[in-house]
C-alpha cells in the first residue's frame, strides 16, 4: 500500500464536481429527550463520473444512518467554505484505481485519513463500490428491480457513513457487526433494504451520553475517544486503520 501522503496527492489531482447543500428533514428516532442532535459540517467533493441518480442516493443513505444517531450531516459545497469555515471533515468520492477482479479476495471502498490537513479527509471510491454492485449482482438472491445506479450510490453512502463513524468515535478500531464492520459482504452491503447499516449498541451509547451535555460539539463529542479493545481480523488479515473492505457474496 502507497504511503498516505501519496494518496493525499493522488486525491489532490481527481477530476471532481461540488455538490449543492441538501436540506436535511425529519427527526432521530431515539426515545431520549435529553439528546442532542449534533450538526456535522461536512465538506462534500463527488466525481463527475456520478449519475444524479447515485448522488442522491449517496446523499439521503448518509443522512438517514447518522439521523437516528441525532447526528444532522450539512453537506456544503468546496470553495464555499464562508458557510462552515470550520468543517472538520472533507469527503471525497471519486474514481479511485482498484486492483483487478479476483486480484484479492477483499477490496477497499473507503478510509479516513485523520491526520490530513487542514481537516480530517474521508476517500470513497466509486471503482470500489462498482466492484461491490457487480458482485452482489451474481448472486442469485440480487433484487434486479432496483437501478444500478441507485445501489451504486447506496454502498457509497453506507461507505461514506462509515468513515463519518470513524471520525465521530475518533477510533481505527472496528466493530464485529453493524455499521462500523471492518469488511462488508457484497450482497448485502448493496441491499435496498439498509438495516444492517446502523451503529452498533456500545458506540451508540458513548456516543449519545455525550451528546447529553450541554453544548456538545463535535470536537467535545470526539474527545477521549471510543474504542471497540480487540484486534481486528477480515480473513487471515489484519484490516489496515480506518479503512473499510468489501468482500465477495458467499
Amino acid at each position: 500500500m502507497s504511503s498516505r501522503s501519496a494518496r493525499l496527492r493522488a486525491a489532490a489531482a481527481w477530476t471532481t464536481v461540488a455538490v449543492v447543500l441538501t436540506v436535511w428533514s425529519g427527526s432521530p428516532t431515539a426515545s431520549s429527550s435529553n439528546v442532542s442532535t449534533l450538526p456535522l459540517q461536512v465538506l462534500l467533493t463527488l466525481s463527475s463520473n456520478l449519475t444524479a441518480m447515485s448522488r442522491q442516493a449517496l446523499i439521503s443513505e448518509a443522512e438517514r444512518i447518522w439521523r437516528r444517531e441525532h447526528v444532522h450531516i450539512e453537506w456544503a459545497r468546496p470553495g464555499h467554505t464562508v458557510e462552515h469555515p470550520d468543517a472538520p471533515l472533507r469527503v471525497l468520492v471519486v474514481t479511485r484505481p482498484q486492483l483487478p477482479a479476483g486480484a484479492s479476495r477483499e477490496w477497499p471502498v473507503a478510509e479516513l485519513i485523520p491526520e490530513a490537513a487542514p481537516r480530517a479527509l474521508a476517500i470513497a471510491s466509486i471503482a470500489g463500490a462498482q466492484r461491490v454492485v457487480d458482485e452482489a449482482m451474481r448472486s442469485a438472491s440480487a433484487q434486479a428491480s432496483a437501478p444500478n445506479d441507485y445501489r451504486l450510490g447506496l454502498v457509497l453512502g453506507r461507505a461514506v457513513a462509515h468513515e463519518i463513524g470513524h471520525f465521530l468515535l475518533a477510533t481505527g478500531t472496528h466493530a464485529e457487526s453493524g455499521l462500523m464492520r471492518a469488511s462488508v459482504e457484497s450482497r448485502e452491503f448493496a441491499a435496498i433494504d439498509g438495516g444492517a447499516f446502523t451503529l452498533d449498541r456500545d458506540a451508540s451509547q458513548w456516543l449519545r451520553e455525550r451528546l447529553t451535555a450541554s453544548n456538545a460539539g463535535v470536537t467535545t463529542v470526539r474527545s477521549g475517544g471510543f474504542s471497540y479493545a480487540r484486534p481486528q481480523i477480515a480473513g487471515n488479515t489484519l484490516t489496515l486503520g480506518d479503512e473499510l473492505l468489501a468482500g465477495p457474496s458467499r
